[in-house]
């Protein structure tokens, strides 16, 4: 497998306290991936470690095989928080970004064009900035963010400021992106998006990586079950509850885990027997919100 940031003990202090601990991290290329945190965890300062706006302490980290900074263009940055000149248009403001990061000239039109095209600002382009929503202005940054066609595009609380309504467009682009084969690495606090668009997530706290992996794998709990059901009864599922480690998930849905081989087939078996009529049956997957919390609940607590 290809990486294209592979971090191996890195280290960051700030006047002797460690803002990032010995942090091993890798990003497969093609992949969207996500780091999550609490405010002061290291996550920012780790993005500039890697973009090659700080140095760390100790360790190694490489973007592409090379040291950070040895990658004109190929990597693109949506910083938290953008200062854009808002009283150029949207179309001129990409166009001066454009000429300023070596795209040829007689490229930069197309360029510009298609970056409008790609999250939909079109028909804002020729509207002075000071104009634009907070919406419209992440948007340009994601544009001004791929103008050099980047492999791999960092984005450091995207969704931040953003109504529902502009959240739920900027998961569609970067969707969009990922279709596109790159590499995105978010970091956000609206763990419901992460879970939507990622296919590898890490937490971080307290400076150091805690858990790290795809996100299936680390959301989906073993042995344990989500079944819909129909017609059973409070008083069915109260005998049934003394014998299975069970709870109810509303009027159709049972959580069950499997303590024993064997005891799910049991329990369908049960079910069945008595009338119950079951639609699915499928792997319990636990919400990232709700595994961030018990992991950090964990850690903090001194577990494992």
């Amino acid at each position: 497998m290809d990486f294209v940031l592979e971090a191996a003990a890195v280290t960051k202090k700030f006047a002797g306290r460690k803002a990032l601990d010995e942090v091993e991290l890798k990003i497969p290329a093609g992949q969207t991936f996500g780091i999550i945190g609490r405010n002061g965890a290291g996550k920012t300062t780790f993005i500039k470690i890697a973009l090659g706006f700080l140095r760390q302490t100790s360790g190694e980290i490489n973007l592409f095989g090379e040291r950070p900074g040895r990658f004109p263009g190929r990597a693109g940055y949506l910083s938290e928080k953008s200062d854009y000149h808002i009283t150029f248009t949207g179309r001129e403001y990409l166009a001066y970004l454009a000429g300023f990061s070596g795209v040829e000239k007689k490229a930069v039109g197309g360029r510009v064009a298609e970056l409008l095209s790609l999250t939909g600002i079109e028909d804002a382009a020729d509207r002075i900035m000071s104009h634009y929503s907070k919406g419209m202005l992440q948007r340009l940054g994601i544009a001004q963010s791929m103008i050099t066609a980047p492999d791999f595009l960092i984005l450091d609380e995207p969704f931040s400021g953003l109504d529902p309504s502009g959240q739920r467009d900027l998961c569609e682009i970067i969707l969009k992106l990922k279709a596109l084969n790159k590499t995105i690495l978010v970091c956000s606090h609206i763990l419901s998006h992460l879970e939507k668009i990622c296919d590898g997530v890490a937490i971080i706290h307290e400076g150091k990586i805690i858990r790290s992996g795809p996100i299936a794998s680390l959301l989906v709990k073993k042995d344990r079950y989500r079944l819909e059901i129909e017609n059973m009864s409070d008083a069915l599922f109260d005998a049934l509850k003394s014998g299975f480690a069970m709870t109810r998930s509303g009027d159709r849905k049972i959580v069950f885990e499997e303590r024993a081989k064997g005891e799910k087939e049991i329990l369908l078996k049960s079910l069945i027997d008595k009338g119950v009529i079951i639609n699915g049956l499928s792997a319990y997957k636990e919400s990232l919100d709700d595994y961030f919390n018990l992991e950090i609940t964990k850690t903090a607590g001194g577990g494992q």
